[in-house]
């Protein structure tokens, strides 16, 4: 089951109401989420980026 649009809606309109009311800005909070997120999985991003760039090495290794 899917979120919808609404609830959606009402989570953000919670959380930024609690924020506000301890005076912290909606979009510090949330970057701060985002940058914890990519931080917890940066092996993930480390290994796409090896796989991208191994990707890269083979296709010119074919050009040659």
């Amino acid at each position: 089951m899917s979120v919808t649009n609404r609830e959606l809606k009402q989570s953000k309109d919670l959380v930024q109401t609690l924020l506000t009311i301890q005076d912290i800005s909606y979009n510090e909070w949330l970057h701060e989420k985002h940058q914890e997120y990519i931080q917890e999985n940066q092996d993930v991003v480390m290994k796409s980026l090896l796989h991208y760039k191994g990707v890269g090495e083979e296709n010119k290794n074919k050009n040659i």
